[in-house]
């Protein structure tokens, strides 16, 4: 399908996990033949300028995908005021037609659940415009990425990759992001007997680091 794809990273700092999980989208749409465009509000635009610039990239574009981290159980003020932005300025895609929307919404949580809130915002952000909803997918457990390219974070990461994949193929053919996407995003990143250990053992490492004499003090119970 001809058209290009926007791909709008907003987080709240630079070298984010949402626009690591941007990049790799993009190069995979790329790989496809699909004209991928990509940006993040948080290093051009945003909170330092204006959000013009993710206004623009989304202009004349046939799908447009946000990538967001969650906020409680909301997407983050940089995505929220990316919405507002968009919908303010109501861009176009190709003829004047109204593009396809889908999010990406994770979260240093494990359980995906915690984001499927922020994802129907998404949905509802859509419908309120006119965008055609192209659907989406949440993952938990991001933390992990550090910001890095999700090619040398490694095996922890596969199923992200995986879903993604999909994703791109399915916006390359013009189909909406598939439920294996959605199902394979939202596996376990490891079996609850093994991540609750290593998830204890980071924590208490960092506790440690950064000088808490007592993880298990208690003092308002």
């Amino acid at each position: 399908m001809r058209g290009s794809v926007a791909v709008v990273s907003a987080s709240n700092r630079r070298h984010s996990n949402s626009a690591a999980i941007g990049r790799y989208l993009a190069g995979q749409l790329s790989q496809l033949g699909v004209s991928a465009r990509s940006i993040d509000v948080a290093e051009k635009g945003g909170l330092v300028g204006n959000f013009m610039p993710a206004v623009d990239l989304v202009a004349g574009c046939r799908h447009a995908v946000l990538v967001a981290s969650l906020y409680h159980d909301t997407i983050n003020y940089m995505a929220t005021a990316t919405l507002e932005a968009w919908a303010d300025r109501h861009p176009r895609g190709p003829n004047g037609r109204r593009p396809q929307f889908s999010a990406i919404v994770h979260s240093g949580y494990p359980e995906p659940v915690h984001a499927k809130v922020a994802l129907d915002i998404c949905r509802r952000f859509s419908s309120e415009v006119g965008w055609s909803w192209g659907g989406g997918f949440t993952a938990g457990a991001t933390s992990i990425i550090g910001g890095q390219d999700l090619d040398s974070v490694g095996p922890t990461v596969r199923k992200l990759r995986r879903a993604l994949d999909l994703t791109a193929q399915a916006i390359a053919a013009g189909d909406p992001v598939p439920d294996q996407a959605k199902r394979t995003a939202e596996r376990p990143l490891a079996p609850t007997w093994l991540f609750l250990p290593l998830a204890n053992w980071v924590i208490r490492r960092e506790a440690k680091r950064t000088g808490t004499r007592n993880i298990d003090a208690r003092p308002y119970g």
